[in-house]
């Protein structure tokens, strides 16, 4: 019985052999199948967007001024000029103010929201506040700046109109025409237009099983809503709220549609920002350099403001 079972052997292990070639060959081919997939969109993705910005600092020291195409290398003059305006400063002081006015606003009160809808909901009522607050999400900056310039004109606007016919004239202001407080009217189109966005992102941060019955817990514990608020809820969401500030200050830094369509950089240039003034500068002065070097500002400011949420990312992921 031995010499038979050895002599069987070798012809029971070249079909198990040929199965593990055939199993390590499909595992290969699987491979191949998930690069073509995942990886090659993706490698694709990163040299269109790196080449094209490395394109982009090529371009903003150049000297490409005029229709006409010049790749001649000029260093930093352009933003050696650039720094000098004090249009760009302006721009700059005008893009801090949207990154800080336009987004602390936007995620306190997208807090409260989410927090009086997760937990002090009414039935029928939550379903119907939510779908009006997001309604401002599902139109496009050039649809909301145009009706917001209608409700802000200082003759025939919306909101003069009403003080007035309530008798508070006295209170009827120019609002996008005064170029001391123009861009913080612009900002609260912003901050309206984002709301309902913030408000979804943070309630569903809110609805997780641990998180439930944490404040659960509270409640029977006795603990105040705004206890359960900042001492339980907030601490809870850090990485739900990380990803909506990293959203909305990307969103405010390439802030366009509104400042073009409200009082495209007016008065003067009291509420222009930085991409308003890159497309003039490329598109109606013909100082395509000058413009390569704004973006390249833009560029870095997000990729400053992207490292917060970048390292908070890969710590969650090698926890």
């Amino acid at each position: 019985m031995s010499i038979s079972s050895e002599r069987q052997e070798p012809g029971i292990a070249a079909p198990v052999e040929r199965r593990a070639r055939r199993r390590r060959r499909a595992r290969d081919r699987l491979s191949f199948g998930e690069f073509l997939v995942f990886l090659a969109p993706l490698l694709i993705f990163l040299i269109l967007l790196y080449g094209m910005l490395i394109w982009t600092f090529y371009v903003s020291v150049a000297d490409w001024r005029g229709v006409a195409p010049n790749y001649t290398f000029a260093g930093f003059k352009w933003y050696d000029m650039m720094f000098d305006l004090a249009r760009f400063r302006q721009d700059v002081v005008n893009n801090l103010k949207w990154l800080v006015i336009g987004v602390i606003p936007t995620v306190v009160v997208a807090l409260f929201i989410a927090y009086i809808l997760e937990i002090g909901s009414i039935r029928g009522v939550e379903n119907y506040v939510r779908t009006l607050i997001l309604y401002p999400v599902a139109m496009s900056f050039i649809v909301s700046g145009t009706i917001w310039s209608w409700m802000y004109q200082p003759d025939r606007g919306v909101f003069n109109t009403i003080l007035r016919s309530i008798g508070l004239e006295q209170f009827t202001g120019r609002f996008i025409t005064n170029p001391d407080t123009a861009t913080y009217w612009l900002i609260t189109i912003f901050i309206w237009q984002y709301l309902g966005f913030s408000v979804i992102i943070l309630q569903s941060s809110f609805r997780t099983t641990e998180l439930q019955e944490m404040i659960e817990s509270a409640i029977v514990d006795g603990a105040s809503r705004l206890r359960i608020l900042l001492q339980i809820i907030v601490p809870n969401i850090r990485g739900g709220i990380l990803i909506l500030v990293s959203l909305l200050l990307i969103s405010s830094l390439k802030v366009f549609d509104i400042v073009y369509v409200v009082t495209f950089g007016g008065p003067g240039f009291a509420t222009d920002v930085l991409a308003f003034y890159m497309v003039v500068a490329t598109f109606q002065q013909h100082l395509v350099s000058l413009g390569a070097g704004i973006g390249v500002i833009i560029f870095l400011l997000a990729f400053i403001i992207v490292i917060p949420y970048t390292i908070y990312a890969f710590r969650k992921w090698f926890e």
